[in-house]
């Protein structure tokens, strides 16, 4: 082998600055890294707090709104009027009860008594009760 020709695989020389200045890199982003973590959180909890305040301030709107309605005269006679069913002097109120109801046949003239035994009609409740699917009104 001494006629054979041996390639000498070139070499890299890296400059002891330049791993310096890398292994300072390294520890400077590693120094640094809890402080940022720890100023995003401040501004996430910033972003929230703001955010926070918005919605009350709007809340805070709202109710001065209706506080302002309910310094109004004509709006309190109307909530006492729909609410508690008060009328004015003279005025003629009608309230309706089971709307629904008025959909229905009309009721027959006489009554006509139940002939069913009140035990009988007891056990009748209770199956339907528990057997029905439809919920309690």
């Amino acid at each position: 082998m001494s006629g054979a020709v041996q390639r000498a695989v070139p070499r890299v020389k890296v400059p002891a600055v330049a791993i310096a200045a890398l292994v300072l890199l390294v520890l400077a982003v590693l120094s640094l890294a809890p402080a940022v973590s720890t100023y995003l959180a401040q501004e996430r909890a910033i972003a929230d707090t703001k955010a926070r305040i918005a919605t009350q301030q709007a809340d805070l709107k709202s109710l001065d709104a209706q506080r302002a309605r309910w310094n109004d005269p004509a709006y309190v006679r109307a909530q006492a009027g729909s609410r508690l069913f008060y009328v004015t002097p003279g005025t003629t109120a009608y309230r309706v009860i089971h709307a629904k109801a008025t959909a229905g046949p009309a009721p027959a003239a006489t009554a006509q008594p139940d002939r069913t035994p009140w035990t009988q009609a007891l056990v009748q409740s209770l199956v339907a009760a528990g057997t029905t699917t439809e919920p309690a009104r």
